[in-house]
């Protein structure tokens, strides 16, 4: 019981600082938005990641295991992965950073949705009303009416979707490809997704300041990366993935601080139906599989 309530803290602990860390990269990449198009951020951060990434791995003896990745779920899993990326930067230049983490916690309501499709999993009356709820808490961030449409918000909803996918994929791949291979495959995608942005925008070249800033955001990404990948590990998933949601905090805190950005009451009730589907939806999780713990303890 200690040894699980020990690595449920860890991984409580990393989730968190994984939010925050998310959080500071975010800051840092919405403030050079306002002077550098969104794909040169994207490219010039993807580099200065993958480079790091790729050190990182040579460092602790994983070069060899590069080839591995080199498969068609893990080119899904980082085209997803860029999809994501690119449309989040994209949408960061146009909206509060507070709606669009909101927007974003969609994402492990639509990985409950799909996963009756393609896992042929049970999921009961409970739990599709909760992830209607967060579903309808979208729409108000959202605002989907002709006076106050956002289409950034759509890219937003979007980028939740490509999560959900990237999410699923990773699931596939399993524990067989260590993380820091996996997800140095998706920084060298979201690179290359930058480069796409090129013959669409002005690109130029980014004063000292401004590469110091994505050099930091870059570190900060990494941190997040390696720390979502901890906090996941021999854990009670029930207990560690509703301390995601604290980057909606960090991301307000963030926002305001740095940009004086405060969400509307819609925006925050919107965000409060989203949390509470998205917590609730685990709950059931949790009792489901005590259910099937005690029928298969009792068959036995």
């Amino acid at each position: 019981m200690a040894s699980t309530l020990s690595n449920n803290q860890r991984g409580v602990l990393a989730i968190c600082g994984c939010m925050a860390a998310f959080t500071v990269n975010d800051v840092l990449v919405k403030e050079i938005l306002f002077t550098y198009p969104a794909g040169e951020v994207i490219f010039v951060r993807g580099i200065v990641t993958s480079l790091l990434l790729g050190a990182i791995v040579l460092v602790v003896g994983r070069a060899r295991e590069l080839r591995a990745g080199l498969t068609r779920q893990v080119a899904l899993r980082s085209l997803f992965d860029g999809l994501s990326t690119a449309g989040f930067i994209a949408a960061l230049a146009h909206m509060k950073l507070a709606n669009i983490a909101a927007v974003l916690q969609i994402a492990p309501l639509l990985i409950t949705a799909f996963s009756v499709v393609l896992y042929r999993e049970m999921v009961g009356w409970r739990r599709w009303t909760a992830i209607g709820i967060g579903f309808f808490g979208a729409l108000l961030v959202i605002k989907p009416v002709p006076s106050e449409f956002n289409i950034w918000a759509i890219v937003g909803a979007g980028c939740a979707l490509a999560a959900a996918f990237r999410e699923i994929m990773t699931r596939r791949i399993g524990h067989t490809l260590p993380v820091l291979v996996m997800i140095f495959w998706s920084s060298i995608v979201i690179t290359l997704f930058g480069l796409l942005f090129f013959f669409t925008e002005d690109w130029r070249g980014l004063d000292g300041w401004a590469f110091a800033q994505l050099s930091v955001a870059a570190v900060f990404m990494c941190i997040a990366l390696y720390l979502m990948a901890l906090g996941f590990r021999d854990v009670d998933l029930s207990v560690v993935a509703p301390f995601r949601y604290s980057y909606l905090i960090t991301s307000a805190v963030g926002g305001y601080l740095v940009f004086r950005e405060l969400p509307d009451n819609w925006s925050i009730v919107g965000t409060v139906l989203i949390v509470g589907g998205g917590i609730y939806t685990l709950h059931r999780e949790a009792v489901n599989r005590r259910e099937l713990t005690m029928k298969s303890n009792t068959a036995a």
